[in-house]
């Protein structure tokens, strides 16, 4: 008789976790599809491209301030290789990219840019929680190209925060 209530208890307690399990898989479903639909919507979302990933760091200060003008806004960063950033940005896939200060940009695509100098600090791994240093300690000239309103709006913070 026991045994039979241990089974019994056993099977309810498994079918209360499969339910419990499969409306959680439908939260986070449902979730993972709101923020994508909230990153793939341009009018909210700043996208930033660096050819060099420990200079983003220079930029902390002009997130921070753009994020208190502009709360419902989101900014995503990338990294890649100098080309492969004119090619996204040439697309419309960044709004605005960080370049070294002797990149070259077609004239054929319409941008604005200036030149930049940013601190660059240590880089943390993403699985490994371990720095990586850069040799040189100071600054990093850069070149800054942007289109587009939230991207001016951004260097309009970046301006007042150098």
């Amino acid at each position: 008789m026991q045994d039979i209530l241990l089974l019994a208890a056993v099977a309810v307690a498994f079918i209360f976790g499969w339910f419990l399990m499969g409306k959680l898989d439908l939260f986070l479903e449902s979730n993972r599809h709101m923020q994508e639909l909230q990153l793939s919507s341009v009018e909210n979302l700043l996208r930033i491209g660096f050819c060099n990933p420990t200079a983003a760091d220079g930029i902390t200060g002009a997130l921070e301030q753009y994020s208190r003008l502009y709360p419902d806004r989101s900014v995503r960063i990338f990294y890649g290789t100098e080309e492969e950033l004119q090619k996204g940005f040439s697309t419309g896939r960044f709004d605005m990219i960080f370049l070294p200060e002797d990149a070259e940009i077609p004239a054929s695509m319409h941008y604005d840019s200036r030149m930049i100098s940013l601190n660059h600090g240590p880089v943390m791994m993403k699985y490994g929680g371990l720095p990586i240093e850069p040799i040189t300690d100071g600054h990093i000239i850069l070149k800054m190209a942007w289109v587009g309103e939230a991207a001016a709006a951004f260097t309009d913070s970046f301006g007042r925060r150098m």
